[in-house]
């Protein structure tokens, strides 16, 4: 990536040489556009509550002492027949409350900037009942798939190190709910702790050091391009504190943790990334659902003849800051000024896309627009 020094503020720094001056600056922006912002993240915590809910009872489902007699044969797809993941409850519930409530917004939206238009966001429209069914269940496919293939990963990783049976049994449970990257995570966290003991020291743990949290107290993170969590094995952000203790002591004394000590740990460990996955999928969802129901709005709004569609435009917002991701950055200038038809596809790094979001926490949102059509015309 190619960087240039932006000259703004009191100190300069870097900045991709695709992000224009005004983009690390507060854009004006329509307080409407801030309403849906707004709604998106007051909507997130339950639907981070709902999707954590699910994963967590995949979690208690799981019964070890079947799969430990499974895996003696050492068959991963019998033991993978075993992993009877409950359906996800509440999710569903959850994006059809942020749907309707876009709608709504959105509706309001309409009839404040047309004149007569008089229109009401009809949550029980066909289309919109078979999308939110649809991606409502792509989404809890998703969740199950990627579950399984976590599981699958620590399976894996536990026949190729000769692990007996009970043992591996032990080593799923942890990573029930968590993608095949995170269960891995989870796996390597282990294997540091049987042998934490023998260590000189540990760089990059900060052992002893504070939690990073955001205003409020959520606990932050550092994320890499892909949203995903820096969490190698020098950056155990997800590891809980309170253990710290402990980690020294093993190092002071030479002495090996105790199996009761390392369940402890790693449990710890995976719950707080169960926490961070829930609340990654809930941000992201947030936003495209909540996305999905302005769109509607305005293509129930069409249909009735309240607005004419050639005359309405499509702008992907972005988020105006210096965490502007290099995916989302480039994206207005690769558009129409005015926006994109309201049919068409925004153009992308990553191709022809619809609405955002563009990649796991991303923060863009789709603004929609009536013009006249002489403002259409330069």
């Amino acid at each position: 990536m190619t960087f240039t020094a932006h000259p703004q503020g009191p100190y300069r720094r870097l900045v991709p040489a695709w992000m224009p001056p005004e983009a690390i600056t507060k854009a004006r922006r329509p307080a409407d556009l801030a309403e849906v912002e707004a709604m998106a993240a007051k909507l997130e915590p339950s639907l981070s509550k709902a999707i954590l809910g699910a994963l967590q009872a995949q979690a208690a489902a799981v019964d070890i002492d079947a799969i430990a007699e499974a895996l003696k044969s050492g068959d991963v797809n019998k033991v993978m027949a075993l992993l009877q993941l409950p359906p996800a409850e509440g999710v569903t519930n959850a994006l059809q409350d942020t749907v309707w409530s876009a709608g709504g917004v959105a509706a309001k939206t309409i009839n404040d900037r047309i004149a007569g238009a008089a229109f009401q966001f009809n949550r029980l429209n066909p289309r919109l009942i078979d999308w939110l069914q649809t991606y409502s269940l792509g989404l809890i496919r998703q969740i199950d798939e990627t579950t399984r293939e976590g599981v699958r990963e620590v399976l894996i990783s536990g026949m190729r190190a000769g692990q007996n049976p009970r043992d591996q049994a032990r080593s799923i449970k942890p990573v029930i709910g968590l993608t095949a990257r995170q269960a891995k995570a989870v796996d390597n966290f282990k294997k540091e702790l049987e042998s934490f003991h023998l260590r000189g020291g540990a760089a990059g743990w900060n052992l002893g050091g504070k939690i990073s949290r955001a205003p409020g107290g959520a606990q932050t993170y550092a994320l890499d391009a892909e949203g995903n969590v820096k969490d190698g094995i020098l950056e155990r952000r997800l590891r809980d504190f309170r253990f710290d203790g402990t980690l020294k002591n093993a190092m002071a004394t030479g002495k090996p943790l105790t199996e009761a000590q390392i369940d402890k740990m790693v449990a710890a460990y995976s719950r707080k990334y169960l926490q961070f996955r829930a609340q990654t999928i809930a941000r992201t969802e947030a936003l495209r659902t909540t996305n999905f129901g302005i769109q509607d709005a305005w293509r129930q709004a069409i249909d009735e003849f309240k607005v004419p569609e050639q005359l309405v435009r499509r702008q992907w917002i972005v988020a105006r800051d210096e965490r502007l991701c290099e995916i989302c950055g480039p994206i207005p200038a690769m558009n129409p000024k005015r926006g994109v038809k309201f049919g068409q596809p925004f153009n992308t790094p990553q191709g022809p896309m619809t609405l955002p979001p563009a990649h796991p926490n991303c923060r863009c949102t789709v603004w929609i627009r009536r013009f006249e059509a002489e403002q259409l015309a330069d």
